[in-house]
């Protein structure tokens, strides 16, 4: 791909999130409505985007990249963890939580399917549909696990139910059986999905005007965990694509999800299980900052 179509397009995207900083600032988005348009994108455009990616021609490649996505993100995560108790272990107590799981769970939602559908449309948002799936069984196990020190089968129930994961219940047997669906269904949940990506940017760009620049750039740990995060483990991850030899688009679309920042909800679970959210603010808002200037030079050299 183009190193010029993938800066294009992540430039596009970082413009939207000016417009959301801008707004934030002149006041026309506070911390109330970020939230409800978070609702928003969570609970119904981000669904109907999902549902509409299933909605293509069945082929058998299609459904053998799928299933290659979905065993190649478990062993990402198993790779993640595994760096993850490495890099740890002298860390202090209320630390040691929120950079575990900086280290494992990146923002594949917020920023992945912005940038992925913008690079690869229907099918990127297809194949992102599935690594998410695989996400969420990994931070509702083991990323509770190393907040609370044991599981939630409760969370984990909740999170299965959660509308992003019925699109997918829904849209697999679409895809998989071809069955029919009504125009006009289509083309509602296709005109709601397409404000999905700028819906995101806008919220991230809200974000970053709440944040104290100065204050989030302090400490050693805000690069190093962005270095291994934004760096390191997507090149771990390509190599190890390429080793097991899996479709390009796979390698792909894989690394491009590792390549994003630290995951929101890091900052949700410290603040929950009071394990300081400040540091987990901080590794967040500096990895999607130092991530607008990564990942197009990761996509490219991929």
């Amino acid at each position: 791909m183009d190193f010029n179509v993938i800066l294009n397009q992540v430039i596009t995207l970082f413009l939207i999130m000016v417009a959301g900083f801008i707004s934030r600032k002149a006041g026309f988005i506070n911390e109330q409505v970020n939230k409800r348009l978070s609702d928003i994108l969570l609970q119904i455009t981000s669904p109907a985007m999902i549902f509409t990616s299933f909605i293509f021609e069945f082929s058998k490649d299609k459904l053998m990249n799928m299933l290659y996505v979905f065993g190649f993100t478990a062993l990402i995560f198993v790779i993640s963890i595994i760096f993850a108790e490495m890099f740890t272990r002298k860390l202090p107590d209320d630390e040691k939580p929120v950079v575990k799981t900086s280290f494992v769970f990146t923002n594949c939602g917020y920023m992945g399917f912005p940038i992925l559908g913008a690079l690869f449309g229907q099918e990127g948002i297809f194949y992102t549909s599935i690594f998410v799936v695989v996400y969420l069984i990994f931070l509702w196990t083991y990323g509770v696990f190393v907040f609370k020190g044991e599981g939630n089968i409760r969370e984990l129930k909740r999170a299965f139910l959660s509308p992003s994961l019925f699109a997918v219940y829904i849209g697999l047997p679409v895809f998989i059986f071809q069955l029919p669906v009504p125009k006009a269904l289509v083309n509602a949940a296709d005109m709601l999905g397409s404000m999905t990506m700028p819906l995101a940017m806008l919220i991230i760009g809200a974000i970053f005007a709440d944040a104290d620049l100065k204050k989030m750039l302090r400490g050693w740990k805000v690069y190093f965990v962005s270095l291994i995060r934004l760096i390191l483990l997507p090149v771990i991850v390509y190599l190890a694509g390429s080793l097991l030899r899996l479709p390009d688009t796979v390698v792909f679309v894989c690394v491009a999800l590792t390549a994003m920042p630290v995951g929101a909800n890091i900052a949700v679970f410290a603040e929950k299980y009071e394990k300081n959210p400040f540091l987990a603010s901080q590794l967040i808002t500096v990895s999607t900052f130092f991530s607008i200037f990564t990942i197009p030079v990761i996509l490219y050299l991929i």
